[in-house]
Formats: structure tokens, sequence, C-alpha cells
């Protein structure tokens, strides 16, 4: 019975600590992107805080029933291995969560500037504006957004363009033109080659 218990806490605290890993790889190698990338920031916003409680749950079953899960191992070097590791992982991931839940929280702005779409012709663009700040000049990223299955979708870069104040996005033909009020005036891509296959 008290096996039974500790392979229970120790399957649980994987889960807690290892899930949010595990899923972070199976995003980078499955498009995983749905509806727009502004819906997807806001998912990702509550994914932020999701994973950051899983790091507390997780940390905090490893701290109270550790006894249980080093009796599950016959040899003491693996079971006390494992323990440091997931103890030393989850204070990580406790702290990088943290951070970013944190600084979103603090410095969240305009999402609507931050990520713009429009639709011309059945051609849809998505520009991502990226101002670090002080850090760094900010720029916008220019994509084509693409339809994918099951409401998803793909991003393919068009241009990365110098940070424009107001800027109003339009297509003539195959230009697609920017007019804001800086003293260059307006910008003109060409994305004649560049349609949803």
């Amino acid at each position: 019975m008290k096996e039974n218990k500790g392979r229970l806490y120790l399957g649980f605290i994987l889960l807690c600590l290892y899930g949010p890993l595990l899923l972070g790889i199976l995003r980078s190698c499955i498009n995983l992107n749905f509806v727009s990338p502004k819906y997807m920031s806001d998912v990702s916003q509550v994914t932020n805080v999701i994973i950051l409680c899983s790091s507390i749950l997780g940390f905090t079953l490893l701290l109270m029933k550790y006894q249980e899960v080093r009796s599950l191992f016959k040899n003491r070097i693996i079971a006390n291995t494992l323990i440091i590791i997931s103890f030393l992982y989850a204070c990580l991931m406790f702290l990088a969560a943290g951070l970013v839940v944190f600084l979103d929280a603090s410095f969240g702005s305009n999402k609507d500037y931050i990520y713009h779409e429009q639709t011309f012709n059945n051609r849809t663009f998505y520009v991502y504006t990226a101002d670090p700040g002080a850090f760094g000049t900010a720029h916008h990223y220019v994509y084509l957004k693409c339809p994918a299955s099951f409401n998803r979708y793909e991003l393919e870069l068009i241009a990365n363009l110098s940070w424009m104040r107001d800027y109003k996005m339009s297509l003539k033909g195959d230009n697609l033109i920017f007019e804001n009020d800086s003293e260059e005036g307006k910008t003109v891509l060409d994305v004649s080659e560049f349609y949803c296959k």
C-alpha cells in the first residue's frame, strides 16, 4: 500500500514538474498555433500561471513526500540524484515562471498595437511590433498569415521594418503599403511572391 502511494506521489510530482517541459518540446515540434497570434498570447498568459502553480505544487509535494519517493528506489544514489535534480529544477522553474508572470502582469501593453492583423483580397497580413524598451530599438515584423487545418495558422516572414508610431496598412496590387506621419512618409513592400499555398 505504501509503495502504491509512493508511485502515485512520484507520478504526480513528475507530471507537475516535467509536464510543462514536455509541452514546450511538443510545441516546438508541432504547430500548435491556433486562431491568431493575439489569441495565442492570451493563452500563453494563462499557461504561464498554470505552469507557476504546477511548479509550486510539484515542489511542495516533493518536499513533503520525498521519503515515500526515495523508498521506491533500491539504489540510494539514483534516488538522491533524482530528488536533488527535481528540487533544483523545481526552484528554477518556479523562479522563471514567476518572473514571466510578474513581467507580463506589470508591463503588459496594448495588444492591439503589438498584434496587428488585416486582410486584403483573401490575404491576411500580420504585423508584430517588438519593443524592447530601453534595451534596444523597436521593429515591426511583417508576416503573411496562412490558414492550416484545425483552425491553426502558419506565419511566413515578409520583412522587418523600422518602428513607426502610428501606421495604416493598405494593399495596392502586390504592394503592401505602410503610411505614417514620420519623415519617410510611407514604406512599400513587394508581396508578389507571398501567397498561401
